[in-house]
């Protein structure tokens, strides 16, 4: 008994202590200094220097043992102005010549006309716990290659910081617009000698969320916006200046060799997107990484590979020789008032209008886009600077009714089918009928099936299995209705023993209804979910889960039967 109570103890303080450490933090950052600069031969320099402090072995030799720093050697030049670690009692290591090694960026290994790109790996030595690591380094870049300030950053980090300054520098002849969200400082403007220098300086600000589906889309993640660009309009047409002109021969005759034969506009159209999106491949470069620079649509045919902007000129080039009248969109990470550019894009678009219907491809799938989330994250034109009024879809309705009928040992299920055209890819008809057949397995005397549902259908994106509870704002995807009715009919040898329930939850966040009635041998069971927005906030989530908590319980998607 005594040592059954030690046992415990034991266990007990191993959880205390494992709850301390998993609680805590793995590093602090003590400072964080981001400071950007636009001299007036148009070079620009970026500087980077922090202080960490290791409090964990995760942090040690995962999380924070290397730093990673992108650039383009062809245009910047990297120069590391100190890196060291200070241990615990103050002996400093100075990082060793062979710590820094020069790789290629993960994204440009699949892409050799981006094979220039350089990633330089810093590989932190002395670490231990209580060490600091110190890094400061300068990348600069020559005279037009980024002719603009464009910043969009994110504030909070992997971990807690102490004091973050970000700073800033232009002419004073350069107009500066910018938004920082969700943090109280105020900007300092400082004019000296030609320059203007804006800086805030931040502190004790929390790590971000490791919670999924955080984003600043959101509106309650921390991020400053910046550019010296005179707007949205003037950023994007850097972009679109580098796109192939209107009626480029080489794409008009390869548009017309995809469409050679189709007489309708809906199947010329899906000829071009399915050559863009399956037969020219994804590359994850990003604006930034390229410079916003992209290759003409020629070399991303030859080469069967794009980054986003490239696979955007391709198809909007493809549909201007197919004869639609093709427009380039940009939708940005979140919504601000100003301070927008280039390095705040989200995602590119291409569209068109045909038949009176709003065509918006992406470049990298046949889907819809979620067009809901417009008005947080407005849609701009590549073409005019401006943003585009996008109607709200309302599309969404899941109807399935579902006959379920036992014979010869077998489970037969019958569907018939009605899906919103907001749900699936374009040119694919929302309306289905099939037939499954499968054993019935029988075990001491019962069986059991699961009643399916759609693919499409909300259970099947993991916004059921989140956390009881959340700290920041979670914005689902699109509107969600669905309505399931199964019609079970029971032969002789068997009966249903799922008792009869009629659930109906209605909370802020919708609504929800689970039925089973029986009348004889046949038994119909309904099951609804209805939400009725889309951004929840902290104090909201509470009656969202419920309701997915519910909806994706197993026990309401499972019958019960027993066998003779």
């Amino acid at each position: 008994m005594i040592q059954n109570k030690h046992k415990f103890a034991f266990l007990l303080c191993m959880l205390l202590m494992t709850t301390t450490v998993f609680g805590a933090s793995e590093a602090e950052y003590k400072k964080l200094a981001k400071t950007w600069t636009l001299n007036a031969d148009g070079s620009q320099e970026f500087r980077y220097d922090m202080e960490l402090t290791l409090f964990t072995h995760t942090a040690m030799n995962g999380t924070y043992g290397e730093s990673f720093i992108v650039y383009n050697p062809q245009y910047q030049e990297l120069k590391i102005n100190s890196s060291y670690t200070k241990q615990k009692d103050g002996t400093i290591i100075k990082t060793p010549d062979n710590a820094f090694v020069e790789v290629l960026p993960r994204n440009a290994a699949d892409a050799p006309a981006y094979n220039h790109l350089k990633e330089m790996v810093v590989v932190h030595t002395g670490l231990e716990l209580g060490a600091t690591i110190y890094l400061d380094y300068t990348v600069t870049s020559k005279p037009g290659y980024l002719p603009e300030v464009d910043i969009f950053e994110e504030l909070l980090q992997s971990s807690p910081v102490k004091e973050y300054t970000l700073t800033i520098v232009t002419p004073e002849v350069k107009e500066l617009a910018y938004t920082l969200t969700n943090n109280p400082a105020k900007a300092s403007v400082k004019r000296s000698g030609g320059t203007c220098t804006t800086s805030w300086t931040l502190r004790n600000l929390p790590a971000s969320s490791r919670a999924p589906f955080v984003y600043p889309k959101n509106g309650d993640v921390p991020f400053l916006a910046a550019t010296t660009y005179a707007s949205e309009g003037e950023a994007l047409a850097t972009l679109l200046k580098q796109f192939n002109p209107s009626g480029d021969p080489q794409l008009t005759t390869l548009a017309e060799s995809l469409t050679e034969g189709k007489k309708k506009d809906e199947d010329k159209l899906e000829a071009i997107l399915e050559y863009t999106t399956n037969h020219i491949a994804n590359n994850g470069l990003t604006l930034d990484q390229t410079g916003s620079r992209l290759r003409p649509a020629d070399a991303v045919m030859s080469t069967a590979y794009g980054t986003e902007a490239e696979k955007a000129n391709l198809l909007a080039g493809l549909l201007d020789g197919a004869g639609f009248k093709a427009e380039p969109m940009a939708t940005y990470q979140a919504y601000a008032d100003k301070g927008l550019a280039l390095k705040a894009v989200d995602q590119l678009f291409v569209s068109c209008m045909v038949n009176g219907e709003l065509y918006l491809f992406s470049t990298s799938s046949t889907h819809r886009p979620q067009t809901v989330n417009f008005d947080r994250t407005p849609l701009f034109s590549l073409q005019t600077g401006k943003p585009i009024a996008i109607a709200v879809p309302q599309d969404y309705l899941i109807k399935s009714d579902i006959a379920v009928r036992f014979k010869d040992g077998k489970v037969t299920t019958s569907t018939k089918e009605s899906v919103g055209k907001e749900l699936i890819p374009y040119f694919t008809t929302g309306n289905s009928e099939n037939e499954q057949t499968a054993p019935l397995k029988v075990e001491n005397g019962y069986a059991t099936i699961s009643l399916p549902d759609a693919g499409y259908g909300f259970s099947h994106l993991p916004y059921s299995y989140l956390n009881s509870q959340r700290k920041e704002n979670l914005l689902i995807p699109r509107p969600v209705n669905e309505v399931y009715t199964y019609t079970i009919e029971c032969p002789e040898n068997m009966e249903l023993r799922t008792p009869e329930t009629d659930k109906t939850i209605r909370n802020a966040a919708g609504s929800l209804t689970i039925s089973v009635k029986k009348n004889g041998r046949t038994a119909t069971v309904t099951r609804s979910l209805e939400l009725n927005k889309q951004l929840y906030t902290p104090a909201e989530y509470k009656d969202l889960r419920q309701l997915l908590t519910e909806w994706s319980d197993v026990n309401g998607k499972t019958l019960l039967f027993s066998v003779r």
